[in-house]
């Protein structure tokens, strides 16, 4: 039989054995330093592969997808489908210059003013360091991480709304935010809106040449 503070000892041994082996989040890197680290890499990207998903109602944002390529210069190419008249038609664009570049389900390109993005969505805001990614990842609070796996750290937390607003327009509310990171760099930002829309932003392919023309 074991002595009384044996006994106790091995018990002791096992709760905290069963504490660290149910992921109660003790090892876990900590949410303000993978946010803080992930907010200063991304200032220095210089290109990415994006895709945007919208579930729900975003208030005067017609776009319910994106996909396309982007560089810090802030140019972009890619399609979106976006909703008109109750139905959603693809568009294919090309920002670049002082240009954007649009195609319809017919017809060539059209040419308007680059500052006309912003008022659908301008992807590249994505990479603006003053109210892109970078500035959700340092501004978010609260920020925990809930899972580390494969190299990928999970982090919950809280956005205003003035600062998701620079990255996502019609967001009114601050918005509570999941964030996937991998080296530094931010694979995925979700943010849940209080009506219940859901905003899925995926990012790969950082710093690949990413090099944009005028359409012919």
């Amino acid at each position: 039989m074991l002595p009384r503070r044996a006994l106790i000892g091995s018990l002791v041994l096992a709760v905290v054995a069963g504490c660290t082996s149910s992921g109660g989040g003790g090892g876990l890197p900590a949410g303000p330093e993978l946010l803080d680290k992930a907010a200063e890499s991304m200032k220095t990207v210089t290109s990415t592969h994006f895709s945007i998903k919208v579930d729900g109602e975003l208030p005067g944002v017609p776009v319910k997808s994106a996909e396309g390529d982007l560089n810090a210069q802030g140019e972009s190419k890619g399609r979106a489908n976006v909703e008109q008249f109750g139905q959603l038609i693809e568009v294919e664009y090309v920002l670049v210059g002082q240009d954007l570049h649009f195609k319809g389900p017919t017809g060539g390109y059209t040419k308007l003013p680059a500052a006309l993005a912003g008022q659908v969505y301008d992807p590249t805001a994505i990479l603006d360091p003053d109210k892109g990614v970078a500035r959700v990842l340092a501004d978010a609070r609260d920020a925990k991480t809930v899972s580390s796996a494969d190299g990928v750290s999970v982090v919950t937390g809280t956005v205003p709304r003035d600062v998701v607003a620079g990255l996502v327009p019609g967001i009114d509310a601050d918005v509570a935010s999941t964030f996937s990171v991998r080296d530094d760099k931010l694979e995925q930002a979700v943010f849940e809106l209080p009506s219940g829309a859901k905003v899925t932003i995926d990012l790969s392919d950082f710093n690949k040449p990413v090099t944009v023309s005028p359409p012919a």
